[in-house]
């Protein structure tokens, strides 16, 4: 009797110390980075914050750095890459999962490699280590919940939001009417102007002096026209102004300069 009844014991201690050690194993696991809970497009939510604090991404980028990647994008289906953007193209590059660290291999020159660290408690962020360039900058990435299609849009709406968060009025109009920057890249309330894009990297940059650009779109006898213009904020982020581009020399790249201003709009933010 007795020595069935320890018997018994011996086996249930032997099971629920079993499942303990499979549910701490699953809790570990589940910590870990792997292909489930990094999957979707995750931007670089530091680089967007210091577009907010100064109103410009020029200003984000030259009081601070670009990252290497404005977005990251992780496929289950291709657990052994990640989609990277940085303002004008999409590129893969190849990954190694160890743990909560993320190895994007052949990142630089002499196929040096950009580290991810993925924290799976809190926010659920990724901090980028990339030391390509020589010294070591950091950058946090959070997972986009904005449903767009890729890493590119997905970073857009976050940069639209931080940049042009609430609404506008404009200086010297009749009109009181309010003016809307969209995150997802709508205008609203500025004729004839139904979209807009601003640029993070690239040939956009067209001007002879540094300044913002955005690209204005118009519908003109069912064709697109884009206007591009620079912009600028005041010290306070409160009033905008968008600025004519001139083109002094036509076909040379980056030949504008910055003419007189086109708008001027005085912004509150929503709460």
């Amino acid at each position: 009797m007795y020595k069935l009844t320890f018997a018994l014991l011996f086996a249930l201690l032997a099971v629920t110390a079993c499942k303990q050690d499979g549910a701490e194993k699953a809790t570990i696991a589940a910590e870990q980075a792997n292909s489930t809970n990094l999957a979707g497009h995750w931007i670089a939510m530091d680089f967007c914050s210091r577009a907010d604090q100064y109103g410009s991404v020029l200003g984000a980028m030259n009081n601070a750095h670009k990252p290497y990647s404005y977005s990251l994008t992780f496929n289950p289906d291709k657990p052994d890459s990640v989609f990277c953007y940085n303002g004008f193209e999409t590129w893969a590059l190849p990954v190694v999962i160890n743990a909560d660290t993320i190895e994007m291999k052949n990142a630089g020159q002499n196929n040096k490699s950009v580290f991810l660290i993925y924290n799976s408690t809190d926010d659920k962020s990724i901090t980028m280590f990339d030391g390509t360039s020589g010294s070591t900058n950091m950058d946090k990435f959070i997972k986009s919940k904005a449903g767009a299609q890729n890493g590119a849009l997905s970073f857009n709406v976050a940069l639209n939001h931080n940049l042009f968060n609430g609404t506008f009025t404009r200086v010297g109009s009749k009109s009181d009417e309010k003016i809307q920057f969209t995150p997802g890249g709508v205008v609203m309330n500025l004729e004839p102007y139904k979209r807009y894009e601003v640029c993070a990297g690239g040939d956009c940059f067209m001007t002879l002096e540094p300044i913002d650009v955005v690209t204005l779109a118009s519908a003109v006898n069912g064709q697109i026209k884009r206007t591009y213009m620079g912009f600028k904020y005041s010290a306070q982020n409160d009033t905008l102004t968008f600025y004519n581009l001139v083109d002094t020399n036509p076909g040379e790249k980056g030949a504008f300069a910055i003419g007189k201003p086109a708008y001027t709009f005085l912004r509150k933010r929503l709460q």
